[in-house]
């Protein structure tokens, strides 16, 4: 594999299959796919920019107000080191925000994508799909495709992920044509990155990515994150021939993550145990595992497990 010092963090089998129980799984490395495309060159594209700078000044002056705050609080008063771990998580958010605004703003020529590895899924997918004794297929990596966690559902290299993806799927449902049937292109997705625990299925995106479940398990990294307010429907728009088109994409329909209840904030840690049943196509026991903490105290939770 080539290794280009600056621009590709190559390490030995970054990206890599194995079949195992009559599954081919395959790790992606989505560093190298994420960056943003550039701005068009256009007065929508112009105006978009403008937008960006104005969010990034506004949630720099965010940023002070918060700090400033943080100064006047008190880490060894229960009520107030609750506060500060509120707000730094806010933080954290406010920098997510950032880096994701400022990767737009400095895309002014077409991104370095690694091709090379989408090519690589492309083709190992497509001779997977030719292989009999291959009853299904898993694809992990680090960042989601579709989430719906606040910080992350429309960052910019979230869309760079789902549409490069997309791009590679589409190739492989040409080339394969009937064989694939009813079936989606690959039976599961696992990311990270999102912190939070949740499972979406895509809809009839019109692409080759449609009814695909999705896992995210990133429920376990420092601070769990809130869902965003608008809701478990994903939305997307599209440029089509009669003009710009929004449908929705995926549903989510569970999410474990940062909440408030009863005044109290509430921080659910988690992880997720998937058990791989027989058949062909083969059906996944996705079990939550919990445990949330409340002020000072830990407490185990249970959801049930389902099937998908």
């Amino acid at each position: 594999m080539r290794y280009e010092p600056g621009q590709f963090t190559r390490l030995p089998n970054r990206y890599y299959t194995f079949r195992y129980g009559g599954i081919d799984f395959f790790a992606l490395d989505s560093n190298t796919f994420n960056t943003p495309s550039p701005l068009p060159e256009t007065q929508e594209g112009e105006i978009y920019r403008q937008e960006l700078q104005k969010r990034r000044h506004e949630i720099d002056r965010e940023e002070l107000q918060i700090l400033k705050i943080c100064d006047g609080l008190n880490p060894d008063k229960p009520t107030e080191a609750e506060q500060l771990d509120e707000l730094s998580a806010k933080l954290d958010q406010i920098n997510e925000i950032k880096i994701d605004i400022e990767k737009q703003l400095a895309s002014q020529k077409m991104p370095a994508i690694d091709f090379e590895q989408l090519e690589w899924l492309r083709s190992r997918l497509i001779e997977s799909w030719n292989t009999s004794e291959v009853r299904g297929r898993v694809i992990f990596f680090h960042h989601p495709p579709y989430v719906t966690e606040a910080t992350k559902w429309n960052q910019a290299q979230t869309l760079a992920v789902r549409h490069r993806l997309r791009w590679v799927f589409e190739r492989v449902a040409e080339t394969l044509g009937s064989l694939i049937k009813e079936r989606p292109i690959v039976d599961l997705i696992l990311n990270g990155h999102a912190h939070c625990l949740e499972h979406l299925c895509t809809t009839d995106t019109g692409f080759a990515d449609s009814h695909i479940n999705c896992i995210i398990s990133g429920g376990s990294g420092h601070r769990p994150r809130y869902q965003r307010r608008e809701g478990t429907e994903l939305m997307e728009t599209f440029a089509e021939i009669a003009g710009k088109t929004t449908r929705k994409v995926a549903d989510s329909t569970l999410f474990v993550g940062r909440h408030d209840y009863n005044s109290q904030n509430r921080l659910p840690y988690s992880c997720v145990r998937i058990d791989v049943l027989d058949g062909c196509p083969p059906k996944f026991i996705i079990r939550p595992l919990i445990t949330e903490r409340v002020e000072e105290e830990w407490h185990n939770s249970e959801l049930e497990s389902f099937v998908i």
